[in-house]
């Protein structure tokens, strides 16, 4: 069974039924001072799972990135457990973390000429627009050849997934700039704008710590859907906290804040700070250094805004097993619109036992998200990837929005199985069926009853009335 699937907590167990609550996050998370609730939908990490490396949608593979668009989880996975190589995209039901599909990607998306371009499917990231794109892994692109090996080409490509097979289409194949000093690697990127049809950013911060390459930023410009490779922007980063630094370090990641002309970055080495598009440093934990992260070595930072107030999110801990609550996050509440990282204040570090102390060498760690609903009852879906150590969604936002959900996971809906049919002790505004490999097999709306197409174990997501969801497991004899 796909482990996102898996529930611990046997609540009823009769001949025709089976209810188990999913497995989830077990702190509880007092409301803000301003009446803001943290709810956990799912939890799917190494440290409820006693320590074993966790995949997304249990499928294996090497998943470094995670974008999160239209309430679905986008993982791009390299898979490095057989030859011929494979790489794909695994897809994850937003709200109950279901695999529901591995999208193969074709070759021909990594080819140059008769070669193909260095790790492929290295990132995942979504634009202003929700188009997919993804992008290599690229050592060093320097090179006087022409033309350039393919092992030095930084590659972004659009994918539409809505279709079979996968469109795609090549938005930007670049060399690195023959001016920088030194170059280690390549190993992330951010897009803003509509990159796919219209104008937008693509940037990349360069991994390292050569002084020269290590603290520089590509920045490349699109426009009608093409970048403008031949005159890419290297932005020199003017200052890190702790300011002994010199370079991002390993892994780093950009998060472009594309109404303000500002990103955020994020390296192995230093913690996030907020930056204008010339490198000088804008704000951060610098001038707040007691709500400072416990460790530097995980890279994810972004930011958020749901009725009216602003939030940011950064991965806080390290998998150091000697950290309380190892590969955990960080949200804070900004006092108002100008984000001063000196008027903050600290919400909650989440998981509080962490996501686990997994190896994590690729230094990601991810919050991605998605604001559901209108002001005043917005909330946030909080998506967090920590390679390695797991996923999950929270739901953060006022306190009302959540009175059902607790009411609902408390008490539990009954589900009674007769014969192939499922059928629920209330109505349901939307009943999905899954087999345990994640595949939806049946669905139905504004019925108690849904019919499983076979024998066999099932997973049942309800969607009630009040849009409170819940997943069942189910054997149907």
């Amino acid at each position: 069974m796909k482990k996102i699937l898996l529930f611990t907590l046997l609540l009823a167990l009769t001949p025709a039924a089976i209810l188990l609550a999913a497995l989830k996050d077990p702190a509880t998370y007092a409301p803000t001072a301003n009446g803001d609730k943290l709810v956990n939908l799912y939890l799917n990490s190494s440290g409820l799972a006693g320590g074993a490396a966790v995949y997304p949608g249990s499928v294996t593979g090497d998943a470094r990135g995670m974008a999160v668009t239209n309430g679905k989880m986008y993982f791009c996975n390299r898979m490095v457990t057989s030859k011929p190589y494979k790489y794909q995209i695994v897809e994850l039901d937003g709200t109950t973390g279901a695999l529901l599909r591995t999208i193969d990607l074709p070759i021909e998306m990594f080819k140059n000429g008769a070669d193909t371009i260095a790790y492929p499917a290295n990132d995942i990231q979504v634009d202003d627009a929700g188009n997919l794109f993804l992008a290599n892994m690229t050592l060093d692109m320097r090179t006087s050849e022409t033309p350039a090996p393919t092992a030095k080409r930084l590659r972004v490509t659009y994918v539409d997934v809505n279709q079979t097979p996968v469109v795609w289409r090549t938005v930007m194949d670049a060399s690195l700039p023959a001016e920088l000093a030194a170059a280690y690697r390549v190993e992330t990127f951010d897009v803003s704008g509509n990159v796919n049809t219209g104008n937008g950013l693509i940037m990349a911060p360069v991994s390292g710590v050569e002084v020269g390459a290590g603290n520089v930023v590509l920045k490349y410009t699109v426009t009608g859907g093409v970048a403008d490779v031949d005159n890419p922007e290297l932005i020199v980063i003017n200052g890190y906290y702790p300011a002994s630094a010199t370079a991002s370090g390993a892994a780093p990641r950009v998060n472009i804040m594309g109404e303000d002309n500002l990103f955020y970055l994020d390296g192995f080495a230093v913690f996030p700070s907020l930056y204008d598009m010339t490198g000088n440093v804008v704000d951060g934990f610098q001038n707040n250094t007691a709500l400072t992260p416990k460790a530097t070595g995980q890279n994810g930072v972004t930011e958020f805004q749901i009725n009216g107030k602003y939030y940011m999110i950064v991965a806080s801990t390290n998998t150091d097993e000697k950290i309380a609550g190892p590969q955990a996050f960080d949200v804070f509440e900004f006092a108002d619109a100008s984000r001063s990282f000196a008027a903050m204040t600290f919400l909650y570090r989440f998981p509080t036992a962490g996501m686990g102390a997994y190896s994590n060498p690729v230094r990601t760690a991810l919050p991605r998200v998605e604001v559901v609903g209108n002001a005043p009852d917005q909330k946030a879906r909080i998506n967090l990837y920590a390679y390695r150590n797991g996923y999950g969604i929270y739901e953060f936002g006022p306190q009302g929005l959540f009175t059902g959900v607790d009411k609902t996971q408390l008490n539990g809906v009954k589900i009674s199985v007769k014969g192939f049919d499922v059928t629920l002790s209330e109505p349901a505004a939307e009943i999905t069926l899954y087999n345990t490999t994640g595949q939806k097999v049946a669905e139905v709306k504004n019925v108690q009853t849904i019919t499983a197409p076979a024998k066999g174990i099932y997973i049942v997501k309800t969607k009630l009335a009040d849009n409170v969801e819940q997943g069942y497991k189910v054997v149907v004899k």
